[in-house]
């Protein structure tokens, strides 16, 4: 798009009073609609910038990229290995600046975490990656429970009795005990196993007792235990094999695979004792809750059945009530009239 001289000689007498891009091209077409990315923009940075005029733009300058170097990348890793966040060590590499939540400086140390580590999750304190945040609405609650048991469920399509189990898990999931072992674990593998599975045990359970709920807990971090002490094993197998012809290694090993190996059938035998804990003191609550219900039942149909007893023997008096009124209107007939009829009030009744 080519200026008219017009506006050429506009902005020439204008770009130090209005230095802004977006204002002056505004001015020069005489549009508030335009800014510097339109075409008329474009065609007046261009003239600007063949004439050696100094304008302003709203576009941040891209911040430099900070390097590292191997001292700064050691010292990062061993304080993150020490527990610190991303923004603390930070604050540490780089005292003679005012570093804040999000910055370069931060986001450099972050990045160079993550490269070694990628399943690193930083501690609460920085504002990188927060702590575990419960889903606020129906439709994301449904999401995780589809992720977790592979169910295809759709918002639309859930009858009552579901409403009320994605209604129940929503709330079980902004629990303070759930939200406090789930941050304990420091990698995205664990937590999200956590979180998998007391989805999947829980979410088509809306009567759980808080007591039960504290139990299904327990089951989901045997869980994470059951599969930390099987990826210790596995390693140690792998040790056991390379170290085959050193046999005080393989002595070694040998006790420390035993140990390992108890442990992992304790951690199974927990988490079966308490399964089958939780199934039978839920299995007895229904039990005792239908018992009840049946009760309940039943005293509804006793009152039904007293109340249709009643229904008769009313209906019985009102028809006899009718018969003799109908009787007596007879009898009050002339003689004659009820000879002709060959009855009396005592037959009629």
């Amino acid at each position: 798009m080519e200026l008219t001289q017009e506006q050429k000689d506009y902005i020439k007498a204008n770009a130090a009073k209005v230095s802004n891009l977006n204002e002056l091209t505004q001015k020069c077409f005489r549009d508030d609609d335009l800014d510097g990315r339109t075409k008329e923009g474009r065609a007046v940075r261009k003239y600007l910038l063949e004439n050696n005029i100094d304008y302003k733009t709203t576009r941040r300058k891209p911040q430099d990229k900070i390097e590292l170097n191997d001292s700064q990348k050691d010292f990062i890793i061993q304080q993150a290995q020490e527990g610190l966040s991303s923004l603390e060590i930070a604050k540490l590499i780089f005292p003679q600046k005012q570093v804040k939540p999000l910055s370069n400086e931060q986001r450099t140390v972050l990045a160079h975490i993550n490269e070694i580590n990628p399943d690193f999750v930083p501690s609460q304190d920085s504002a990188a990656v927060s702590d575990y945040v419960p889903p606020k609405s129906p439709s994301r609650v449904l999401k995780k429970i589809n992720d977790a048991t592979g169910l295809g469920l759709e918002e639309n399509k859930l009858n009552r009795q579901k409403q009320i189990c994605v209604e129940k898990l929503q709330i079980n999931l902004s629990n303070s005990r759930f939200l406090k072992i789930i941050n304990n674990y420091l990698n995205r593998p664990d937590r999200e196993l956590f979180e998998q599975e007391f989805i999947r045990l829980s979410w088509d359970k809306p009567d759980l007792t808080a007591d039960e709920l504290n139990l299904y807990l327990n089951v989901c971090k045997e869980v994470i235990n059951l599969e930390v002490v099987s990826a210790h094993l596995n390693k140690l197998n792998d040790m056991f094999d390379v170290a085959d012809d050193q046999t005080e290694m393989t002595v070694r090993l040998a006790e420390i695979i035993k140990a390992k190996s108890q442990e992992y059938h304790q951690c199974e035998t927990r988490i079966e004792n308490l399964t089958k804990k939780l199934q039978g003191d839920r299995a007895e609550r229904m039990k005792k809750n239908q018992k009840d219900s049946a009760s309940f039942l039943a005293i509804v149909q006793m009152f039904q059945e007293e109340e249709e007893r009643k229904n008769m023997v009313r209906m019985a008096e009102m028809q006899k009530k009718l018969i003799k009124e109908e009787a007596e209107r007879m009898e009050g007939m002339a003689e004659w009239k009820a000879r002709i009829l060959g009855i009396s009030k005592d037959d009629a009744i």
